[in-house]
């Protein structure tokens, strides 16, 4: 029976790439992004693969919009197996703005999609995901967000973002570890999208290829630790 996976921040770029990578496997993708009318590739994707992909508006900041696509979400299925809390956004105009030019309101949109984002999407999905037996939830991070890592200065508001939403995952992964859920945290690699930028190291398709891997191995015992994406766990946070 095919799966049932939700995926946030879809239009483009990593996100875009893993509809596409459990569209292949053969599973059921709801995928949620801002502009849906927009969404060009995503829009096409639906159009080859007709009921097995749901494209809607889903704005991750909104919780009145949270609520209809939830609503449209339940319409569909009965239970999710996945959610993969994609959105993001870096907001900050280089890597490495000095704090005399950093702009707080910067901080704060990061925190409210990056950190907040996955905690409302996960919150308004937790029927779904307690129906789905041993579902998964993968809150996409960033090495960005290594605190044992930072030495140079920069990605204050990116950075901070990923940091809480790192806090956030394990605060979840304790709780929900008692409903069967498996909670963790996967960075994605350095990948060639709109903001990783043309030197990157991986294409978003092997990006998003081995994050589905990843997921697929996961059990209970994993509950609540960060992976790369290739399957390596994080040793240092």
């Amino acid at each position: 029976m095919a799966k049932k996976v939700l995926i946030t921040g879809t239009n483009r770029g990593i996100g875009l790439a893993l509809v596409g990578e459990y569209l292949k496997r053969g599973e059921e993708v709801f995928a949620g992004c801002r502009k849906p009318d927009e969404a060009d590739r995503l829009n096409k994707l639906a159009a080859q693969h007709g009921d097995r992909l749901h494209v809607f508006r889903l704005e991750v900041t909104r919780s009145e919009n949270i609520a209809a696509a939830a609503q449209l979400v339940w319409s569909r299925t009965e239970t999710l197996d996945i959610l993969i809390n994609n959105a993001g956004i870096n907001p900050e105009p280089s890597a490495d703005v000095k704090l005399g030019d950093l702009q707080l309101q910067d901080c704060r949109d990061a925190i409210e999609v990056n950190a907040l984002g996955p905690a409302r999407i996960t919150r308004a999905m937790l029927p779904l995901l307690e129906k789905g037996g041993r579902a998964v939830v993968a809150n996409i991070t960033s090495g960005v967000a290594c605190m044992s890592a930072k030495t140079r200065p920069g990605y204050y508001a990116y950075g901070t973002s990923k940091a809480a939403l790192n806090y956030f995952t394990r605060a979840m992964a304790a709780e929900l570890r008692s409903r069967g859920l498996i909670v963790v945290l996967i960075s994605p690699g350095w990948v060639k999208t709109d903001m990783g930028g043309p030197d990157a190291e991986l294409p978003a398709s092997q990006s998003a290829a081995g994050i589905a891997a990843t997921i697929d191995k996961l059990r209970p015992e994993d509950n609540s630790f960060w992976f790369n994406w290739d399957g390596r766990k994080q040793e240092t946070w």
